[in-house]
């Protein structure tokens, strides 16, 4: 089933919305945790130091999201026709078997 531009440009819109709420939800949660355990109260902070944490956040999110789809992608590019080939080597070794031990081949295999 072909893909619309529609769906193509809500898709980026998901992304980016990610993208750019991600970072900002980790600094609230940092934050609610830092006042929580009494290591930071909200008057110390200001909006200066809140908006360099965000940046900081933000790029580091960015950075384990690139990192995480490089790994995905040398994965399936060089990792897994290897794995593939070496499942379907095995599968036929083991059919070869159960026909040399039994004469038939079970339905399962078939």
């Amino acid at each position: 089933m072909p893909v619309s531009p529609s769906q193509k440009r809500i898709a980026l819109l998901v992304i980016g919305l990610v993208i750019l709420f991600a970072p900002a939800l980790f600094v609230l949660a940092t934050l609610e945790f830092l006042i929580l355990s009494g290591n930071l109260a909200l008057s110390e902070i200001s909006l200066l130091e809140f908006v360099e944490l965000y940046l900081i956040d933000l790029v580091l999110f960015v950075l384990l999201g690139y990192g995480v789809y490089r790994l995905t992608f040398w994965l399936i590019k060089d990792q897994l026709p290897d794995a593939l080939d070496t499942v379907g080597e095995t599968e036929a070794a083991g059919a070869t078997d159960e026909v040399e031990t039994t004469g038939t081949v079970s339905e399962e295999q078939s």
